[in-house]
């Protein structure tokens, strides 16, 4: 199949060691359909650590590609390794993307790790978004990862996705930009839970602020409360979050059931900037404390 350049997203998951990076990417393979059964990191059965000494040590050593597509969107997701031994993997990874994936546990938030991976990414200018993965593990708290994120580094961060619960009352999430709920692993839609409302309201009212920071013409409208379009919202979201001035942060959970992967999925294919949309010029992101 033939995909035009716009169409695609070459995406570097980087992140802290056992963040769930390579589960996640199993996650989104299977969801997909890219892979007819969903391996996991204890039985050596995932697709990206290939290698026979990473399926015995059950880390990642090296970058692997996962292709999927999603949506009539084709992504190249950039395993990389979490271990700081491997630092010429994640840089390379990072070299060959337009956006990083900053996979961050609900737990630990924010680890070493996460700093270098940030740090990283900044170097090579590459803008990034953030993954609070493993809402379903004991004690996961998005709101105490969301402080460490802004604790650490020095940037915005815009939540564009909210679990709905955690550990084992972990159902679902909340697209903002969306203001639509989706259930379980299949992701079904549904109305935002009533004791979410205000918090969603709130933080789309922050989502559309951010979007029209990018375009004169929609910073006009905005003041002069004229409609602004869904599609004119994600296109000044897009541009923000190319030049690094906003990063999105996003919730989910990679195990077995994969709740919350494909509204993850759907939001990085509006988000994320194509390699058509990088090719203009220099890359410019910031974001390092």
């Amino acid at each position: 199949k033939a995909y035009t350049t716009d169409s695609i997203r070459n995406i570097a998951v980087v992140g802290h060691g056992s963040s769930g990076k390579t589960t996640l990417v199993e996650a989104m393979l299977f969801l997909s359909k890219a892979i007819s059964r969903q391996g996991t990191v204890e039985e050596g059965t995932t697709t990206t650590d290939y290698d026979e000494e990473e399926r015995r040590r059950q880390i990642s050593l090296s970058m692997a590609v996962a292709p999927l597509e999603w949506k009539q969107t084709k992504f190249n997701f950039i395993d990389a390794p979490g271990y700081t031994d491997f630092v010429g993997e994640v840089r390379s990874a990072l070299r060959a993307a337009e956006m990083a994936l900053v996979v961050i546990d609900a737990v630990a938030g924010v680890e070493v790790g996460t700093e270098l991976s940030w740090g990283y990414a900044e170097d090579e200018g590459v803008p990034r978004a953030v993954l609070v993965n493993k809402m379903d593990r004991e004690n996961a708290n998005f709101a105490k990862a969301l402080a460490s994120l802004n604790d650490t580094f020095d940037a915005q961060f815009l939540p564009l996705m909210l679990p709905i619960g955690s550990e084992d009352n972990y159902e679902g999430v909340v697209n903002v930009l969306e203001r639509k709920a989706y259930m379980g692993m299949k992701g079904t839609p549904a109305e935002v839970p009533a004791e979410m409302a205000d918090q969603v309201d709130e933080l789309y009212t922050q989502v559309v602020e951010a979007a029209v920071e990018a375009d004169e013409e929609l910073m006009m409208k905005y003041f002069d409360d004229e409609e602004i379009t869904a599609d004119e919202i994600a296109n000044g979201l897009r541009a923000v979050v190319a030049e690094g001035e906003w990063v999105p942060v996003l919730a989910g959970a990679g195990g077995s059931e994969g709740v919350g992967v494909g509204a993850l999925l759907s939001l990085l294919a509006s988000l994320a900037p194509s390699p058509a949309g990088a090719a203009g010029g220099p890359r410019t992101a910031r974001g390092r404390r």
